[in-house]
């Protein structure tokens, strides 16, 4: 199966199911077709802008496409995903380190991503670590302030 062809139905069962982790959204594309690893899907998910939050802002956090999200919900959603999937946030000097659950680094650094936020020079995420480059100390500290105030 081709790359396209596996991300259309990634995005086809995202739209369709209200899914709340990986292993549903791996559980749930077998059974149309779609044998994909752990890593292969958190990948997809990162290209395809899939986050986890509230389309209506009520009910159980599920994946989303970030494009269907409005705006003015996005520190919202960023709120709850850093609550959901945040284990620690460390601050070295001009770069905020973020240690998450295993496989939600990549999908977190694409919310920041996407937000375009003016401290954030960028990101680097692996699968359960994410690295924010600031421009300066100052703007790290507040940053990781912001993020901690998110923490349950």
């Amino acid at each position: 199966m081709k790359k396209t062809e596996r991300q259309d139905l990634v995005k086809q069962v995202v739209l369709q199911y209200q899914i709340e982790t990986q292993d549903e959204l791996l559980e749930k594309l077998k059974t149309v077709g779609v044998e994909a690893t752990q890593a292969t899907i958190s990948r997809d998910m990162r290209e395809l802008s899939i986050v986890k939050g509230r389309k209506d802002g009520s009910g159980p956090s599920h994946y989303l496409i970030h494009d269907i999200i409005s705006v003015p919900q996005q520190l919202d959603q960023l709120a709850e995903s850093v609550a959901d999937s945040v284990e620690k946030i460390t601050v070295v000097q001009f770069m905020v380190i973020i240690q998450t659950y295993l496989g939600s680094a990549n999908m977190l650094a694409a919310q920041i991503d996407d937000m375009k936020l003016p401290e954030v020079a960028g990101t680097l995420a692996g699968a359960n670590t994410l690295s924010i480059i600031t421009h300066t100390n100052e703007e790290a500290e507040t940053l990781a302030e912001q993020l901690s105030s998110y923490l349950k």
